[in-house]
């Protein structure tokens, strides 16, 4: 095998794969008036809520999230804690006779392959293990069950997924368990940025198949 002809193919495609996990974390491209219109009506129109929540309201909420879209990426923090039993309302969940815990194990196993092939993914999760240790005197701060932190490439990206037709086929097993307060954060320090992992990890290839590469000539 010709050692620096595989050495040079093997860096351009690891340059490549770091300039599309760049772009792809990044796209700094803002929704458009038209893009929020759309995604606003159909997480309307579409995204399953109970009988106790207000569609409208999410819908508002949500065109206002869009409208600060400044094209970066941004990090969703979800605030959650189980009803006591599943909410009733029109959507499948709303008969769904297991617990909330049970519902939102069916969302998760649904919504995760189709989180992680879109380019976002969890940065952490994990269960809350007491009351607030400060504040939290209002009980609607307080006693959270559970608690994920989710980067999203852009807004665009949370978009496409609360309107994703198969995520939608299961977003009621979370939304009936559920309370939710999503928080958007913007980027200041993450440690580590997953950008530069793929970055770090290019070059560790580049270097072991370099090493494995001059073992082999030299035996």
């Amino acid at each position: 095998m010709n050692t620096p002809l595989f050495l040079a193919g093997l860096a351009a495609i690891l340059v490549l794969f770091v300039l599309w996990v760049w772009r792809k974390q990044e796209p700094r491209r803002p929704l458009t008036a038209a893009e929020l219109d759309r995604y606003c009506a159909e997480v309307e129109a579409r995204f399953p809520v109970s009988d106790d929540q207000d569609a409208a309201a999410m819908a508002s909420r949500l065109r206002r999230f869009g409208e600060n879209d400044d094209g970066r990426d941004i990090y969703m923090l979800n605030l959650l804690r189980y009803h006591e039993a599943m909410a009733k309302g029109p959507a499948p969940a709303g008969s769904f006779t297991g617990t909330p815990h049970e519902a939102n194990a069916i969302y998760e196993a649904n919504a995760k392959p189709i989180l992680l092939k879109s380019g976002a993914f969890p940065i952490f999760a994990g269960k809350v293990d007491d009351i607030n240790a400060v504040g939290g005197t209002d009980p609607a701060e307080d006693n959270w069950t559970r608690i994920l932190l989710v980067h999203y490439p852009s807004r665009r990206h949370f978009f496409e997924l609360l309107t994703n037709p198969k995520y939608l086929t299961k977003a009621d097993f979370k939304s009936y368990a559920m309370h939710m307060a999503l928080v958007p954060v913007k980027r200041e320090l993450v440690i580590p940025d997953f950008r530069f992992l793929a970055a770090i990890g290019a070059v560790i290839v580049f270097l072991l198949a370099g090493w494995l590469q001059a073992l082999m000539g030299g035996a």
